[in-house]
């Protein structure tokens, strides 16, 4: 058995938190992203998880300090195995992909209910600090997410253009960054949100989102693009160096 979950990579975001865990998260937009990350596991006496980038095996890589462990280990104790085409730890909403793939197979091998997967999934990344709007926006897929009220799987709100044009997308990891150097406030983020509603496009999407992580202070050189965390991403033409990506037109999905 194997959970297939998109990437999720956020243009603007507004943090919002509240008392319940389940109802804290973000108002923003993001775009969801292939190639997707597998996950496949085992029951074990331990939870655990191991990361195997670009298939290479001999590579394989355990996250003994992946921090969503300590919530997501209340589903059942799992060992899992991440395939993944990118790293993790540049801005590609990594963790919230690994805490869903590990929650629904959770549900999947009978061990939780599907509610509280997808609460556990998404109050795991919240309590780490690892990401406010990765996992609902990862759940649902589709294209741009425009995530309208914050929250977990069923109880936030999210709205979802298929912007999908065919024009390439391609992503370069820079820097490996905390997520926590991005939850700052910046009201700017409602009038970036609201300008790319009266025009829900792609470049729309990349216009707004240069603008607010520039406000940000993060930077890309290069056309049509911009920089979030550690990565940026492009529309156009992918150079050699590049990573090559697809709009993700679905979520998560089992195999």
């Amino acid at each position: 058995m194997e959970v297939h979950v998109p990437l999720n990579v956020s243009g603007v975001w507004y943090p919002i938190y509240d008392k319940d865990i389940a109802r804290s998260g973000s108002i923003g937009l993001s775009i969801t992203l292939e190639p997707k990350i597998i996950v496949s596991g085992k029951i074990s006496q331990e939870p655990r998880v191991y990361v195997v980038e670009k298939g290479e095996r001999e590579n394989r890589l355990e996250l003994k300090a992946f921090e969503n462990l300590s919530v997501l280990k209340r589903l059942g104790s799992l060992e899992i195995e991440v395939h993944t085409e990118v790293p993790l730890g540049y801005g590609y909403g990594m963790s919230g992909a690994i805490s869903l793939g590990y929650s629904v197979l959770a549900y999947e091998m009978g061990l939780t209910s599907l509610k509280e997967a997808l609460l556990t999934a998404h109050e795991s990344d919240v309590v780490s600090k690892n990401g406010l709007g990765d996992v609902i926006s990862e759940y649902y897929g589709g294209g741009i997410i425009y995530r309208k009220k914050p929250g977990a799987p069923t109880i936030g709100e999210i709205e979802v253009f298929d912007v999908s044009d065919h024009t390439p997308l391609c992503s370069l990891p820079q820097d490996h960054l905390p997520t926590s150097v991005l939850l700052k406030d910046n009201t700017n983020a409602l009038r970036y949100i609201s300008q790319f509603l009266s025009d829900p496009t792609l470049r729309s999407f990349f216009t707004v989102a240069k603008m607010f992580t520039e406000e940000l202070g993060f930077f890309s050189p290069f056309e049509h693009s911009f920089k979030k965390k550690g990565l940026i991403l492009k529309y156009g033409e992918c150079e050699a160096q590049w990573i090559a990506h697809k709009i993700a037109k679905s979520g998560v999905s089992v195999h």
